[in-house]
């Protein structure tokens, strides 16, 4: 199994966590910024992919690309999307949720006025959080795990790593909601995916360097315990 992105984490990185969290054995081909911008990968990824985009995922003869099948297609081969058609509809809704303050996030991350609107995207985002945090409580399986009691799933993967999303644009933010922070950081000391976010297998960026914020090593949350 090959996956092929930047050398940054982004939209590859949800991926790349259930890989890890289930042990699966994989490639991961960072493309440069550079080699990108000058065309020297475009060729290559434009013969297997619709709009010439990434990330990637070659399993056998099984070629994606569009991060959300990606991930769906990795939920059900590597079991973590449910067993049944209610689980996996509220796996899908836990994960679309998660996916929205993705979104919202990784645009702001290139917005030409992200110092200027931090605060106010940090207090639009708190509101946010709350409303979360009291979801999560009320139809959580139980105090680590959204859906399935004991058992990650694809949403509790997009969760984890969207709220580690928000760990550097607003300091302090997700710690001031217990229920959450303590579900993500649960996730992030977990077995492979323990190993893999402390190894310098990790991409030291959330973006490249072009964007605004999170395209340098200092804007981007890196875990050290």
């Amino acid at each position: 199994m090959k996956l092929t992105y930047f050398d940054a984490r982004a939209r590859a990185e949800p991926a790349r966590l259930m890989l890890e969290l289930t042990g699966t054995a994989y490639e991961y081909e960072a493309i440069s910024a550079e080699s990108w911008i000058s065309g020297e990968a475009k060729a290559r990824i434009a013969e297997r992919t619709p709009f010439c985009q990434l990330p990637m995922l070659q399993d056998g003869a099984v070629s994606l690309c569009q991060s959300q099948a990606i991930l769906r297609y990795l939920a059900r081969k590597l079991s973590l999307y449910g067993d049944t058609i209610e689980e996996q509809a509220r796996v899908d809704e836990v994960h679309e949720t998660a996916s929205e303050l993705f979104i919202e996030a990784a645009l702001f991350h290139w917005d030409p006025q992200f110092h200027e609107r931090r605060d106010e995207h940090g207090a639009a985002t708190a509101k946010k959080l709350e409303l979360l945090s009291q979801y999560f409580t009320r139809v959580r399986a139980d105090a680590e795990h959204w859906v399935l009691p004991g058992r990650y799933t694809m949403a509790d993967v997009m969760m984890a790593f969207t709220l580690e999303t928000l760990l550097p644009m607003h300091p302090g933010l997700v710690q001031g909601f217990p229920e959450l922070h303590r579900f993500m950081t649960t996730f992030f000391t977990t077995g492979g995916v323990r190993d893999y976010v402390r190894s310098d297998r990790r991409p030291r960026t959330w973006t490249i360097y072009m964007a605004t914020f999170a395209g340098k090593p200092e804007e981007t949350h890196h875990w050290t315990d």
